[in-house]
């Protein structure tokens, strides 16, 4: 940190106030949105060299030029456009991830199917052979008699 600066102030440094103008404030005088009760000392204030006026909230807006107009209705076409291209990307992108999505599912769910088909189709096999083999183990008791 360089300390050489004597244009900083230092912590203990006593900076003198500006004499103050004297204050003949008119209190009476009726308020006005932006405006001063008195006005200032030609010493203590001056106006921006380029100042612009400030809009205040009851001011009517600035009247609309032929190339503001024109900035305006190329700002909505470019604002559609966009949203537009937006909306087709958004489209087809939804479209796609429902695809792979549903095609997920899907193959979750023929694999649950498939388990289950699997297991029935086991468990009615095993039935039908051990019907089978007790009907033929009985016909063969049968006929040893």
């Amino acid at each position: 940190m360089n300390h050489d600066d004597n244009s900083i102030p230092l912590l203990t440094e006593v900076i003198p106030l500006a004499p103050a103008a004297p204050a003949a404030l008119d209190y009476a005088a009726p308020m006005q949105p932006g405006a001063f009760h008195t006005q200032p000392a030609a010493t203590h204030y001056q106006a921006p060299a380029a100042a612009t006026p400030m809009m205040s909230p009851m001011a009517p807006p600035p009247a609309v030029t032929p190339a503001a107009e024109q900035y305006r209705q190329w700002e909505q076409e470019i604002r559609e456009n966009v949203l537009q291209s937006l909306l087709e990307r958004v489209d087809t992108v939804l479209h796609q991830h429902l695809q792979d999505q549903m095609a997920l599912a899907l193959d979750h769910l023929s694999d649950i199917v498939m388990q289950r088909v699997r297991e029935g189709l086991r468990d009615a096999l095993a039935e039908t052979v051990e019907r089978a083999v007790a009907e033929e183990m009985a016909r063969f008791s049968s006929s040893k008699k």
